[in-house]
């Protein structure tokens, strides 16, 4: 990429891990954790962005309740829905107090950016907001997410 400027559509990752609104924190864990991402965008039911979710969410909810930490039984990341059979659905057993979900714990605020934006503006609107993630705009759809590890990468000429 050489006599170009690179821009967000440059460095951004485009397979971005979501996680629906009504999904439990222990879902939120799960694919944070198993993604090894330190947050991602929530969406609602149509797929649009209403929010984003972090670790950092997370530590501070349990840090201010413990008890809103979901009980889990050893094994518990081995398992996904995607994983369950229908015999397993009808032997899940939720108990009456459910979980807090990601839309009691995102952040509501959504930090886009355009995609032709310079790596520069990336990192001036990240130094603004004060996030280590902003999502990617191409007119009104999002396509994408920039980290602050893509904009180190591209300062350092990855």
């Amino acid at each position: 990429m050489t006599n170009k400027r690179k821009t967000a559509r440059d460095i951004m990752i485009t397979d971005v891990v979501t996680v629906s609104y009504a999904a439990p924190l222990s879902e939120v864990e799960r694919l944070l954790v198993e993604n090894k991402i330190s947050g991602m965008p929530v969406v609602d039911e149509a797929g649009h962005v209403v929010g984003v979710v972090s670790i950092k969410d997370l530590v501070e909810r349990y840090a201010e309740d413990p008890d809103s930490r979901p009980r889990r039984e050893p094994g518990y990341y081995h398992l996904s829905l995607e994983d369950m059979d229908d015999e397993d659905y009808e032997a899940f057993d939720l108990p009456k107090e459910g979980e807090e979900t990601a839309e009691g714990l995102m952040t509501p605020e959504i930090y886009a950016i355009d995609a032709d934006a310079s790596i520069s503006d990336i990192a001036a609107a990240m130094a603004s907001h004060r996030v280590h993630r902003l999502l990617v705009q191409d007119g009104n759809k999002f396509v994408g997410i920039v980290t602050t590890l893509e904009v180190l990468e591209a300062v350092a000429g990855r």
